[in-house]
Order: C-alpha cells, then sequence, then structure tokens
C-alpha cells in the first residue's frame, strides 16, 4: 500500500482485520485501486469507512476529483472543510 500513489501512511492490523491509510492532500487514488491492491495481496476487502470531498446523492457518493462513485450504506454525514464521512460498500 505504501507504494501506490497518494498513499501517505499505512497502519494494519491483522488482529483486527483492518488497515487504516491516510492518503494526501488532492491525491487521485480510488477507492477501486486501493482494494485491488488488498485482493492481489491475498486479503479480502470489505466495507470501507471514509472522509472525502463529494457529493452524496440517493445511496451513491460521488469523490471530487475521481469522480468515482460509492455505493453508501448508511447516511453519508457532514464533516468539516466541506468533506464527508461515510461507509462505502464494496
Amino acid at each position: 500500500m505504501q507504494k501506490v500513489k497518494g498513499v501517505e501512511t499505512v497502519r494494519v492490523s491483522l488482529k483486527e482485520g483492518l488497515t487504516i491509510l491516510e492518503l494526501k492532500p488532492n491525491n487521485a487514488v480510488t477507492l477501486s485501486q486501493l482494494r485491488t491492491v488488498i485482493r492481489n495481496n491475498g486479503f479480502v476487502s470489505k466495507e470501507a469507512q471514509i472522509v472525502a470531498k463529494g457529493t452524496p446523492r440517493d445511496g451513491v457518493f460521488e469523490v471530487s476529483g475521481t469522480n468515482e462513485r460509492l455505493k453508501v450504506s448508511g447516511t453519508a454525514k457532514a464533516a468539516e472543510d466541506g468533506k464527508w464521512q461515510l461507509t462505502a460498500t464494496p
């Protein structure tokens, strides 16, 4: 994950089954690209909790900059600086 352009830091907890990423500002990496890296390393990607800038609409969140459209589980919540907190499903 550290080699993916746009990734700033990576923390992995095998015990908890979590990968925690911090991305560089204005990165262009997509959740789809990250899921592919995870899968190619022999792991399963489940739901992702993210904070991103974009637009939530009818159960879909469109990420600013990449225009990636993510299916949202639950409700996207307004965070700070135009960012949103949400849970994206695979």
